[in-house]
């Protein structure tokens, strides 16, 4: 399967969108596509031999002009609108002048020739902007009448219609003329879309900072700095980082030490150090000298990479209110037509002199675009900010749902705790005919087929070598050494006996428990204020852990919260199936393998950063900050733009709902209509850029400190 991602500049509506998908889904080997028209942004996930070129073809034979890659294709379509948007300006400004003349010659009798001079002239200044400015109505409604209506359709006949009958009434010398409405009407609407453009590239210009690579890497070979592309790059090779250049691609610190910009990823301004043997990620940005780095990943496997691919699947992704309104939209422009026709016959009985502007005002003033736009641009804006302190949203569904959550559930090791543990002490239990470094050596063999953030405490095994390694869920690791048995993980599982059985990391050889590991397991620094902001927020915590009695209550005592210990993946489940039928809506936090199953059943589900990729691909959200304040963010720009999205779809339906009336009624000059619809798309697209201002949640200068070990 392949993802190929599509930029639709000219996609404007739900029609549009709807029409898009249709002809897609008619292409053999196209499996699923995703729109999101706040982005003009089309991601079709299609067979690997189903050729991008006719994903293009097809979408253009739709009236379309699709393109790979969006900013060269922006740019030129913004220049675009701002010539044709000035000349439209230039000429409303003269046509309004003849216009105030005529409309001030109806009160007072007005010279005929007069009258015809101010006519001649309006029709001079709104021939070039039908001709030219008020081209891009006329080509994407001509289009629409072969592949299905769209909102151009109305706009373009409302503007022709208006020309026509003013054109015709000046050169027969008689009737009222339409001149300013036209221009006004084709000014206020360029208006609004080159405002709608400029959001949107903002929108795509924070999102653009996540994908965005270098094209080549230095690759070092004889002392050589060999620039290479990185398509070309294997894993495991070394890489030189210049200073001040991004890191080309994941891998390992090989030298002493790196001084690195990770906000890309994380939102955080501040430099961090990594030393020599640690982790840094593809598209950080390297602050201090040049180092070495061997790669992890291809290009096409980097961190970064997967993180923007699931942020564009979410993007991409419908929230059911948002369908909801695209299926209202669908079936808004035939409905206009009909009854711009029903409005014009009505009036031909009523008063005949009123029926054409009646029925021109109804096909101006309407406007499905705002109530298409409600949903998916408050959705981007939310996304957006939200990455920019460092979280992802995997599922845009996930937004509407954080707006309600009122319980959160956490995992204890690896995610209140800094995913950083320290073996401080290794304590004997028996004689089994091994040392204590010897110990130590097979316990780290055996850690390093755990998955459990405590298994990081472990130094690299030196000569213990394990066999038919096997893992136990929510206990911890079996295998073979020389021949014998040894286990390690919880007491329990090791044979302490039950009133022993809670305390540190056991190592236990042929049945016997020989060692007892202490793991120094220290509290994130700002958890214990992002989880004060959360209950102030509504939402109240508890900590739901596999690890024993005496650690979860030392933690739970610092976080002032419930909890529960020695809880096996299945009770994870249990409680938060428990809080759901009381009526609790939980957002569950965890890190391990063992929080799969609670992530799974959880309204919403969180992971941190260093979770596994089994974690990180059945949960909503990815924290890319190592801030456990994020969640603060996360909850309040979710209730935000729940908010939004309230008064984005309330305006949107009041605003059609109160002047498609008033047009047909004849309570509206054409002028006040083009004013309205203009605005409409406008106002819904300003009141979701609101979204883009809400500050990051940030802990009180006094309450993030050095903060004794948990365990």
């Amino acid at each position: 399967m392949t993802l190929s991602t599509i930029s639709v500049n000219d996609m404007h509506c739900a029609s549009c969108v709807s029409k898009i998908e249709r002809t897609l889904r008619e292409l053999e080997g196209v499996l699923e596509t995703h729109i999101n028209p706040a982005r003009r942004q089309v991601l079709v996930e299609h067979a690997d031999g189903t050729d991008t070129a006719t994903l293009l073809a097809r979408i253009e034979q739709a009236g379309f002009h699709p393109c790979l890659t969006s900013n060269p294709r922006q740019s030129l379509r913004q220049r675009d609108l701002l010539k044709r948007l000035g000349i439209a300006g230039l000429a409303m400004m003269q046509v309004m002048m003849a216009a105030l003349a005529l409309y001030a010659g109806a009160f007072e009798d007005m010279d005929p020739s007069v009258r015809r001079l101010f006519e001649i002239t309006s029709l001079t200044f709104c021939i070039p902007v039908v001709a030219y400015s008020a081209m891009p109505f006329f080509s994407n409604a001509i289009a629409a009448w072969r592949t299905g209506l769209n909102m151009d359709v109305p706009i373009a006949l409302a503007i022709a219609c208006a020309f026509a009958v003013s054109l015709a009434h000046t050169l027969n010398g008689a009737g009222e003329v339409y001149y300013d409405s036209v221009v006004m009407f084709t000014f206020l609407l360029l208006t609004a879309r080159y405002i709608d453009d400029r959001l949107k590239q903002r929108f795509d210009m924070s999102n653009a900072a996540l994908a965005a690579l270098p094209a080549t890497g230095l690759v070092l070979e004889d002392n050589r700095r060999i620039p290479t592309p990185l398509v070309d790059i294997a894993t495991g090779s070394r890489l030189w980082v210049e200073q001040g250049n991004q890191i080309p691609l994941d891998g390992r610190v090989e030298s002493a030490e790196a001084t690195l910009d990770e906000s890309v990823l994380t939102g955080e301004s501040q430099w961090v150090s990594r030393a020599c043997g640690e982790s840094v990620y593809a598209g950080t940005l390297n602050r201090g000298p040049g180092f070495c780095l061997r790669t992890s990943a291809t290009y096409d496997s980097t961190r970064i990479a997967g993180i923007a691919d699931l942020a564009n699947r979410a993007q991409a992704d419908k929230p059911q209110v948002a369908q909801l309104a695209d299926r209202i939209a669908a079936v808004f422009v035939p409905a206009v037509l009909c009854l711009a026709a029903l409005t014009f016959v009505a009036w031909q009985l009523a008063n005949p002199e009123k029926a054409f502007v009646a029925a021109l005002t109804v096909l101006v003033v309407s406007c499905p675009c705002a109530l298409s736009l409600a949903t998916p641009a408050a959705i981007t804006a939310a996304m957006t900010r939200l990455r920019q302190t460092g979280i992802v949203l995997t599922r845009s569904d996930a937004l509407l749902q954080i707006a309600r959550v009122n319980a959160a559930l956490f995992d204890k090791t690896g995610t209140l705790t800094e995913h950083a543990p320290d073996l401080v002490d290794v304590e004997l239990l028996a004689d089994v005919g091994v040392d204590r470094d010897g110990l130590l050596d097979i316990a780290a063999a055996l850690q390093r087929h755990a998955n459990h953030p405590l298994a990081r405490a472990f130094p690299e095994p030196k000569r213990a070598v394990v066999n038919d390694a096997r893992i136990v869920p929510g206990a911890g690791v079996e295998g073979r050494w020389q021949n014998r048995e040894v286990k390690i993980g919880s007491g329990a599982f090791c044979g302490l006996p039950t009133s022993d059985a809670e305390a540190g990391i056991i190592l236990a050889l042929d049945g016997t428990p020989a060692a007892r590991f202490e793991i120094a397991d220290p509290l994130r620094p700002d958890a214990q204020p992002a989880i004060e902001a959360l209950r102030r927020t509504g939402v109240r915590s508890t900590m739901v852990s596999g690890d024993a009695a005496d650690r979860c209550a030392a933690l739970a005592t610092q976080l002032h919260i419930d909890y529960v210990a020695r809880q096996a993946p299945e009770t994870k489940l249990e409680i938060t199936r428990t809080l759901q039928n009381e009526g609790a809506r939980v957002m569950v936090v965890g890190d391990g393998i063992n929080d799969v199953p609670a992530l799974a059943a959880a309204d919403v589900s969180v992971a941190v950063l260093e979770s596994s990729d089994l974690v990180k691909s059945r949960t909503d959200v990815l924290l890319l900050s190592r801030r456990l304040g994020a969640l603060v963010d996360l909850v309040v720009v979710g209730r935000r733009a729940a908010r939004v999205i309230r008064q984005n779809l309330a305006w949107a339906l009041s605003y059609n709902l109160v002047a498609i009336p008033f047009a047909a009624l004849g309570f509206m000059p054409p002028w006040v209509a083009a004013l309205g619809m203009a605005s409409s798309s406008t106002l819904v697209m300003l009141n979701a850029t609101r979204l883009l201002r809400v500050p990051a949640w940030r802990p009180p200068a006094d309450s993030v400190q050095d903060v004794a070990p948990g365990s």
